[in-house]
This record gives structure tokens, C-alpha cells and sequence, in this order.
């Protein structure tokens, strides 16, 4: 009999443009983790977690890896991940969200060549990582929380610091990912492939280039690719069209003949029933709903479900 494969969904956060983060802090984050979701989720942003408490288990792509209290788990743009309590217990986890594209271009932004080698090396794997063996990234993440929580006086030229600090200590951990606590994430060899797509979504993609970008043959791209994003290479795609597609609509006033041209559809008929496939609402009646903007959580889910084999 035919099995139904994997659910997962994309989660569009947005950071308030007046701040640097978005923040999920405090004590409505202890609960327990993974009851009644039984699949993963991707999201725009990279993802930074800290656990204070609790045990249980993080899936990031095909990894499943054991967790505990003062655990850091770093995710990046696109990698499909969850987080699961141990089953009938709480953890107490606090989740920020940056837009690592901007930090890192602030950092290095008088080289776009190192900036791009630079995004493309730090969104390759994720993380889970032990606070105790590695003190000076948990103290940082500690430390943008802090900053983040209080809002003291002159917050954000703190938060920009710790920021620039991390994004640094990030690409040590990269340099030796061979001996990452936790272990690398085998998700790493889509990379290529994913990068492809942020960068060349607005023009047409052939699978058989992001095959190439992976370097394996279109036919291995594609079951690796179906197995470790639990979606086919096009939904993918499409995916990271509407969230661009999202993006322009908040930030801008163009029309929605502009906008699906930009996130690469080749017509409007194409954005209409693809945006509409995937948020189960219109452009128009999304750019109308004042719920999808300043980072209000969850109110824009996206399930990319495949088929049946």
C-alpha cells in the first residue's frame, strides 16, 4: 500500500524593522515540545535556541539528536527541523530569529565576494550544541537574550555588537565542522542547491542545475533532495517565491503584476494559484491582513506536502 510522505511547513517570521531580532523569550516557552506536531518546519530567518531546562530530542533534517538544559541549538534558513520534549515533560526553550544576510553584510560589507562565501558556509549545516563545551557562543546567545529581554539604554548598539561577535564565532565553528558536538547535519550536501535557489529564484531553474550545484546526477539530486526536505525540488522553489513574494508586499507598495514577476513567476495567473496554494489566501487579501506583519508568530504557516508514492 501506497504511503503518505512527510509533512513539513514553512514559517514566515518577520523581524519589526525598528529592532535587530526577533525575540520569543520568557517563561510561555516551557511547555512540551512536539506534542500533537508530528512533522518539521523550515523557516526565512536563522534560527537560535537556548534551552535553560528539560530533555528530549532535536531533528535537524535527517539527525535526530539528543538534547538537555543549557543545549544551544543554532538552525539556518531552509534546514526542515523540530523539537520534541521527552514524551509527557516540559523543556524550557527561548527562540530568537535574525536575518543573518544583513548582519554578515554590515560585517563584511566592503567585500560582496567574501560576504557571499561567507552566508554560503554559515547556512550550509545547523547545530546542536553543549553550552558547557562551548562557553563563549552560549554566552553570546545569553548575552543578545539579555539585551533583547530588558531593552536597556542603548540596547541596540549592544545587540549589533554581540551580533557581529557571533556571526565570528560561528564561522570558527565551521572552520572544523568535523568535530562539531552533536555531529553535522548530512543535510549539508543540498547546500549548494539551496543557495542556488536564494540567489536565482526570480529567473527560471532547472532542477538539472541544482543537481549540478550538489554535483550528483539529476535522478540522485532528486531522491536526496525528496528525502531531506520532504518536498520535490519545485515545491522548494515555489516556497522560497512566496516567501520573497511576502517580503516585497509588506515592504513596498508595488503591484501584484510587480511582485509575482520579481519572485520569479511567469505570470500572474501562476502567482496567484501558487500563493494561494501554499498560504490558502490571496496576495491581496495577505498584503490587506495587518496579522502578517512585525513578526506576529504563526500566523502565516505554509504545509508543502507531497504526494503519494
Amino acid at each position: 500500500m501506497a504511503k503518505q510522505r512527510e509533512k513539513v511547513e514553512f514559517r514566515f517570521y518577520a523581524i519589526p524593522e525598528s529592532e535587530l531580532v526577533l525575540a520569543l523569550l520568557g517563561e510561555d516557552w516551557i511547555r512540551e515540545y512536539g506534542k500533537d506536531i508530528k512533522y518539521l518546519h523550515f523557516h526565512d530567518l536563522m534560527e537560535i535556541g537556548y534551552c535553560h531546562w528539560g530533555t528530549g530530542q532535536v531533528a535537524l533534517g535527517q539527525e535526530r539528536l539528543p538534547f538537555s538544559g543549557h543545549s544551544v541549538m543554532i538552525v539556518p534558513p531552509r534546514l526542515p527541523h523540530t523539537t520534541n520534549s521527552a514524551e509527557g515533560t516540559k523543556a524550557y526553550w527561548e527562540w530568537m530569529y535574525i536575518d543573518l544576510e544583513k548582519i554578515v553584510s554590515e560585517v563584511y560589507g566592503y567585500d560582496p565576494v567574501l560576504q557571499r562565501s561567507i552566508i554560503k558556509r554559515l547556512h550550509r549545516t545547523g547545530y546542536l550544541l553543549s553550552g558547557e563545551e562551548h562557553p563563549a557562543l552560549s554566552r553570546l546567545v545569553l548575552g543578545i537574550m539579555a539585551e533583547a529581554r530588558h531593552k536597556k539604554p542603548y540596547y541596540k548598539d549592544s545587540l549589533r555588537g554581540y551580533l557581529y561577535a557571533f556571526v565570528v564565532e560561528l564561522l570558527r565553528l565551521s572552520d572544523d565542522e568535523a568535530r562539531i558536538a552533536g555531529g553535522r547535519c548530512s543535510d549539508a550536501v543540498l547546500a549548494g542547491a539551496l543557495d542556488y535557489v536564494s540567489r536565482y529564484y526570480h529567473q527560471e531553474i532547472k532542477v538539472s542545475s541544482l543537481a549540478e550545484a550538489c554535483n550528483m546526477s539529476e535522478s540522485h539530486f532528486r531522491r536526496v533532495f525528496e528525502e531531506g526536505m520532504n518536498m520535490k525540488p519545485l515545491d522548494y522553489i515555489n516556497l522560497i517565491r512566496v516567501q520573497s513574494a511576502c517580503e516585497l508586499l509588506k515592504k513596498s507598495d508595488k503591484s501584484m503584476e510587480e511582485v509575482g514577476e520579481e519572485s520569479g513567476f511567469a505570470s500572474i495567473s501562476a502567482f496567484n494559484r501558487n500563493f494561494r496554494k501554499i498560504l490558502n489566501i490571496s496576495p491581496y487579501q495577505w498584503k490587506k491582513s495587518e496579522e502578517n506583519y512585525e513578526g506576529k508568530l504563526l500566523h502565516c504557516k505554509i504545509s508543502a506536502q507531497k504526494g503519494w508514492e
